[in-house]
């Protein structure tokens, strides 16, 4: 079996969409083209880990895409992941997906983690996409699927997202952002105002707090910082980059958990082949116990703790530790107060 032929398989069957914990754009995205694509023919139920992010929500509830949070697997004849490369991006239902004895399909642009979610042959994983949309977008191609006007927006609207507004594309992003678009019947202002909100003055507050606080450390002549703001940790950490870092890790520690969002400079990336996921909240996750994961120039981690200043000293220690590899000698890192 492969992702064809698992999805001409499900027709008439109960089928489980399942994102990540607080599913972004991308993630919710892919799951309601899923579900515009074989709701007709299948009972397709899209599920959400425990919460969803205010763009995404504010997508679904414009494009009328249906959701659950946290359905359990085990009503569901066949289950397929979307954007994710580890059951501890799952939250609260990863045991349930772990329990899941049906087919699974994983389609997923992550940096690999090294994590088995299902067979080879049910695996479709291209790390050098830029999001999840963009991979269904060519899997429906391939299997000549009409793309519907609703399928068209939640592709769209995935491929602006994670691609930064086209800061991280190339020519075949632009190709199918051009060709979906016309699909869609929309404008571009149109598919971003399905998930764009306006930043609130808390936002705004922990991105000044973010500053305020961060530590400034040179690593040969890079920048790295780092901050403990009490929200918006992936905002703090963009903004962090946008003030000049190369890179910027913002984290919390709220009733024991442990978030950590990382963001890195995108010609800092391309310069040195530096990887937020592989090189940083991966091995960070295994070193310190919880889960890391994500792009090379936006990742994250959650684990448990009180006391997220450790965390983030860690998180500094393996960026440096990557540059003092890369140029073969010490960095004599050096703290700005």
């Amino acid at each position: 079996m492969n992702p064809e032929s698992f999805l001409s398989s499900i027709l008439g069957k109960k089928v489980l969409i399942l994102t990540h914990i607080g599913a972004d754009v991308d993630a919710v995205g892919s799951a309601g083209a899923l579900y515009f694509a074989f709701h007709k023919n299948s009972n397709i139920t899209i599920g959400i880990p425990e919460h969803l992010n205010l763009n995404s929500k504010q997508m679904a509830e414009m494009l009328k895409i249906p959701y659950e949070i946290n359905p359990n697997p085990k009503e569901f004849d066949a289950l397929i992941l979307l954007d994710l490369n580890s059951v501890e991006m799952l939250g609260s239902m990863r045991n349930g997906v772990k329990k899941f004895k049906n087919p699974i399909l994983l389609i997923d642009h992550h940096t690999d983690s090294g994590e088995k979610l299902t067979i080879k042959e049910l695996s479709l994983i291209d790390e050098d996409a830029i999001s999840t949309t963009e991979l269904l977008y060519k899997l429906f191609k391939k299997m000549k699927l009409g793309i519907t006007p609703e399928i068209a927006s939640c592709i769209a609207a995935g491929v602006i997202t994670d691609s930064a507004g086209f800061l991280v594309a190339d020519h075949s992003t632009f190709k199918i952002m051009a060709e979906v678009l016309e699909l869609s019947g929309k404008s571009y202002s149109d598919i971003v105002s399905l998930f764009r909100i306006e930043t609130d003055i808390s936002e705004k507050i922990a991105q000044l707090k973010a500053a305020r606080r961060c530590k400034i450390f040179k690593s040969f002549e890079h920048l790295i910082v780092s901050t403990d703001v009490g929200a918006f940790e992936a905002s703090a950490a963009t903004s962090l980059v946008r003030l000049g870092s190369d890179i910027a890790f913002a984290g919390d520690s709220t009733n024991g958990k442990i978030l950590i969002s990382g963001r890195a400079n995108n010609q800092f990336v391309k310069a040195t082949g530096f990887d937020l996921a592989k090189d940083v909240f991966i091995p960070l996750g295994e070193e310190m116990g919880g889960s890391g994961g994500g792009h090379a120039g936006a990742a994250g981690y959650n684990g448990e703790g009180e006391d997220v200043s450790p965390i983030l000293d860690k998180c500094v220690e393996l960026a440096n530790k990557f540059l003092e590899k890369k140029y073969g000698k010490s960095s004599g890192i050096k703290e700005y107060t």
